[in-house]
C-alpha cells in the first residue's frame, strides 16, 4: 500500500529523520537498511508556473507506508498539516480537488494581481495599489 500526500506549498519540503549517535555531537541523518539517508521529499509548486505555463492549484506526492509513518512522527510535517498546507489520504484524488479545501498561500508564494487592492490615494488615471492583508 501507499499514501498520497497533497501540498499547497510553493516549495518542496524535505523531511529528514535524525539520530543521536554520540551525546557530545550533533545528530546525524539516520540511514535506511540499504544505506540511503532517510529524507522524504514532498513536492511543492502550488501557484508556480511550470515549463508548460501551467500553474497547479495543488501537488501530490506518493509515499510508501514506511515513509508515511516517518512523516507522521516528524514535527515539521505535523506543523504543515496543522497549518493546512499538507494533507494525506490512502486514495489517489486529483490534487486540484484536494487543494480546494486546503490553505492556499504560504509565506513563499509569488505575488499575483489578486494580492493587491486599489488604494484611497488613486486619482483619475493615476491608479495606486496596496497589498491586501494576507491573513497568514
Amino acid at each position: 500500500m501507499s499514501f498520497y500526500v497533497y501540498s499547497t506549498g510553493t516549495c518542496s519540503g524535505i523531511y529528514t529523520l535524525y539520530e543521536n549517535t554520540d551525546p557530545n555531537s550533533l545528530p546525524i541523518v539516520k540511514r535506511r537498511p540499504d544505506g540511503s539517508h532517510i529524507k522524504i521529499t514532498i513536492q511543492g509548486g502550488h501557484g508556480v508556473s511550470n515549463k508548460h505555463f501551467i500553474t497547479p492549484r495543488g501537488v501530490m506526492t506518493k509515499v510508501s507506508d514506511d515513509d508515511m509513518n516517518i512523516l507522521l512522527e516528524n514535527k515539521s510535517f505535523q506543523r504543515h498539516v496543522k497549518a493546512g498546507f499538507i494533507t494525506y489520504d490512502k486514495k489517489n484524488v486529483a490534487p486540484e480537488k484536494k487543494a480546494a479545501s486546503m490553505k492556499e498561500k504560504d509565506g513563499s508564494a509569488p505575488l499575483t494581481p489578486q494580492d493587491f487592492v486599489e488604494s484611497d490615494l488613486s486619482t483619475g488615471d493615476n491608479k495606486i495599489y496596496k497589498a491586501k492583508d494576507k491573513g497568514l
